[in-house]
């Protein structure tokens, strides 16, 4: 279960990662993930567990390309049959040590099967199987992320991925200290962070207790990452010979750089901030914005940023730190803090980059990427300065984000149709809980919906205008069918019990970006709420994050008929355009919430995926 079980092999494999091939005719980007066990103590408290790493990093190595390569990436999941001796207990998306991952914010266009989603667009990896992941980069740029999608693996199995406009926006395809620019933005250089978070428990432990009846909440994690790295007690720090204390990013004095910040959280939406810096935000989920400037990202799980920060303080050492949001009774203390470093323009330290590949032989057609680590020795205590965030507001600044290139006109359009997605807990005869989206709280099929597609072997669908009475929802296909290239609006409803609080859930859209056009307290109704529309430069995005809001401010609260008397506490509509045929996740990315069954499945132009060749992605 450790490094040294796999000896030679896992050694190997890893210095064969990151393979950059290059051809007349296109550029492929070739990528190796190995999904290994082993114990770490990322948080200095002394404390170790089995934990999955990629390529034995956290985060995991970064993928890059740049808008219109090929992409190859082959998974192997290195685990055993059991990891833990607790046996193989069934989560969402596989047995625990099988895998999956999914590459975030990609859309896929026709590569459904590459989206890395189990039993939706593929089966899952088994212990010492592999998958094979082909795609074109179309028509985006920005910054992503890969995780897992089995269970809770997705806490340690997550790494960057960036994909670059073009050229002048590479650091690696520069000769010389010339900047960087995209969009009219210019800059020095680029650094990326990383925000996760680490419980003091095993992995498959808490999936247990999440889907089993001792649930009782999502406890707050014991320590909040950045790069992997924080000190959970400073008063208590354990080293063990394995301790790394805080991550620290590295600038030169009067630079300004390109910070891509990710969220890689599991449940918990937070503020980052640096001491004495603002930020301007320069990119969303891969939309480029125009400039805001702000002190305080608001990063909820899943959400990315680029944003430019210059490095035109004095010299010395500025805390970067997160402070929790939206958590209700909860205190909103981090731990996860990181260290801005000011260094001299010396020539060791820009080389001091880990290179991703080792070129062995036809060094006319490798392109080698590094990445920069911007790490010394380890760093045990904090600056003395400390970052100040803006006070929590619902909505935060989206309204006053504005698209880069113009408001996409599909936005403004009336919508093919509204499905409302209305969200509610509930607790179950056995005493596990569960979430349900219109009655029905998700589960595994049985068999790949994609394959079933590919092969014919899906019942037929019925007509959309059968649908309306089921809000959209196939009960045969357990999934929401959707034509080709229609304007579909969600109105994604926010509840809670009574007595209970109205929580924050962050949505995303696989296969899709979509705008969020509108939002409102208590329950939607159509024929009252039909025509809002208070978002007034909505940007593309695959991540929203539904506010908690008021109830239905009148006695006539409108109740759920779900039995549970789930009260309307908010909601949201995003819209999207059906221009992708495939099967597409739609979940909340808490990932517990997802676990439980908040998620649905869209069934998009079905009648053309057979048609599509989807062979390119295949299991090894």
């Amino acid at each position: 279960m450790l490094a040294s079980f796999y000896g030679f092999t896992v050694a190997l494999m890893v210095a064969l990662c990151f393979v950059f091939l290059v051809t007349a005719e296109e550029r492929e980007r070739v990528y190796e993930l190995n999904i290994t066990n082993h114990l770490i103590d990322p948080d200095c408290s002394g404390f170790t567990t089995p934990t999955l790493l990629v390529n034995q990093q956290l985060p995991g190595p970064p993928l890059v390309a740049t808008r219109g390569d090929r992409v190859r990436i082959v998974v192997r999941n290195m685990l055993l049959a059991t990891s833990t001796g607790q046996g193989n207990m069934t989560t969402h998306g596989g047995e625990t040590n099988e895998m999956a991952i999914h590459y975030h914010g990609v859309r896929q266009y026709g590569s459904s099967n590459a989206d890395g989603v189990p039993f939706v667009t593929q089966a899952p990896i088994p212990p010492g199987g592999a998958f094979v992941h082909e795609f074109n980069v179309v028509n985006q740029a920005g910054t992503y992320f890969y995780h897992a999608h089995v269970g809770l693996q997705e806490m340690t199995v997550f790494g960057p991925f960036i994909i670059y406009e073009d050229e002048r926006a590479d650091p690696e395809q520069r000769h010389d200290r010339s900047t960087l620019s995209v969009a009219g933005y210019e800059y020095d250089d680029e650094r990326t962070i990383s925000i996760s978070e680490w419980w003091h428990r095993a992995r498959t432990e808490f999936e247990a207790y999440f889907m089993g009846p001792q649930f009782t909440l999502i406890p707050e994690a014991d320590s909040v990452l950045i790069n992997g790295r924080t000190v959970n007690d400073a008063t208590n720090v354990k080293t063990n010979g394995t301790c790394g204390g805080y991550s620290t990013i590295d600038v030169e004095p009067g630079k300004t750089y390109r910070l891509r910040v990710i969220g890689s959280t599991t449940f918990r939406t937070l503020g980052f901030a640096i001491a004495q810096h603002s930020f301007t935000i320069i990119e969303v989920d891969g939309e480029i914005v125009k400039p805001y400037v702000t002190n305080t990202l608001e990063v909820a799980p899943g959400q990315r940023f680029s944003v430019l920060l210059h490095a035109d303080q004095p010299v010395g050492d500025y805390t970067i730190g997160t402070v929790r949001r939206w958590a209700e009774s909860v205190n909103p203390y981090s731990n996860g803090f990181a260290v801005l470093r000011y260094r001299d323009a010396q020539p060791s330290f820009r080389a001091r980059r880990r290179r991703a590949v080792i070129p062995a032989h036809d060094t006319n057609h490798t392109i080698s990427h590094t990445v920069a680590i911007n790490q010394t020795a380890a760093v045990m205590s904090l600056p003395t300065n400390a970052p100040e965030f803006s006070p929590q507001v619902p909505g935060w600044i989206w309204s006053e984000l504005e698209p880069y290139y113009g408001v996409d006109p599909v936005s403004r359009k009336s919508p093919s149709r509204t499905l409302k997605l209305r969200a509610h807990e509930k607790v179950m005869p056995d005493n596990s809980t569960r979430w349900f989206i219109n009655n029905v709280a998700y589960m595994d099929p049985k068999t790949t919906i994609l394959a079933d597609i590919v092969n014919r072997r899906r019942m037929p669908r019925q007509k959309l205008e059968l649908l309306s009475q089921t809000n959209g929802y196939d009960a045969q296909l357990t999934t929401y069918p959707l034509e080709y290239f229609e304007i579909v609006d969600f109105v994604l409803q926010n509840t809670h019990l009574p007595g209970m609080p109205c929580r924050s859930h962050p949505w995303h859209t696989h296969g899709h970006s979509h705008w969020e056009i509108a939002t409102g307290p208590g329950e939607y109704i159509e024929q009252r709420d039909g025509h809002i529309r208070n978002s007034q430069s909505p940007i593309h995005r695959d991540i929203t994050l539904q506010y908690p809001a008021a109830d239905e401010p009148s006695s006539n609260a409108t109740m759920a008929t779900d039995g549970e008397h789930a009260i309307g506490c908010g909601w949201t509509k995003i819209r999207i355009i059906a221009d992708n045929p495939g099967v597409w996740a739609m979940h909340c990315h808490n990932t517990p919430h997802m676990l439980m069954g908040m998620m649905v499945v869209l069934e998009e132009a079905a009648p053309l995926i057979p048609t599509m060749g989807l062979s390119s992605s295949y299991r090894l």
